[in-house]
């Protein structure tokens, strides 16, 4: 039998399938209805869904790009390892420029595109994929930045010697948007 199979623990069955919907609603307008494509109307009510205040939901959109990786906890120990220091403590960047944003009556959004250690692949196959990581890293990042039609401004939160030129070029093609590169330090 299973390891996963557990016959002492009936708990295991009983899920949760229903709660209550988030409160409030969305800022719809007849001009917004009639004049916005649909997918700023599907965004919302995603926003919604995950928690945002359906009241702060039509604020200019600002989207912050970074190359974060590992997960952090609470108290700053690694919960999961990022592949090098460097973006390791971007969340703490992130977290600042995210709550200046919101501050500022608008609406923030984060993206992440993690980047290799050439130092922990050395001697490896894994060298191979160091550099050209640079050039695919950022056309994912145009690829999310495009995702988010209608932002305003992108700031790229970023470290390394891979992961700043990626972020670098991704925000150098936004000839539309307003750009910030904040270097995150290694």
């Amino acid at each position: 039998m299973s390891d996963f199979y557990d016959e002492e623990n009936q708990d295991i069955y009983h899920i949760r399938t229903h709660a209550a919907g988030p409160r409030g609603e969305l800022p719809l307008t007849p001009a917004m209805l009639i004049n916005r494509p649909s997918g700023d109307l599907f965004g919302m009510t995603m926003n919604a869904g995950i928690g945002w205040n359906p009241d702060e939901l039509d604020r200019d959109e600002v989207l912050l790009v970074s190359t974060l990786g590992g997960i952090r906890g609470a108290d700053g120990k690694p919960i999961a390892l990022a592949l090098h220091q460097g973006h390791y403590e971007l969340d703490v960047q992130l977290r600042a420029a995210a709550e200046e944003i919101h501050a500022g009556k608008a609406l923030p959004y984060a993206v992440y595109v993690s980047d290799p250690c050439d130092g922990r692949t050395q001697g490896t196959l894994g060298m191979f994929d160091s550099l050209p990581y640079r050039n695919d890293a950022s056309m994912v990042m145009r690829r999310l930045i495009r995702s988010l039609p209608n932002t305003k401004a992108v700031i790229g939160v970023a470290t390394c010697d891979k992961g700043l030129p990626a972020t670098m070029m991704a925000l150098a093609s936004q000839h539309d948007r307003a750009v910030v590169l904040v270097p995150g330090g290694s």
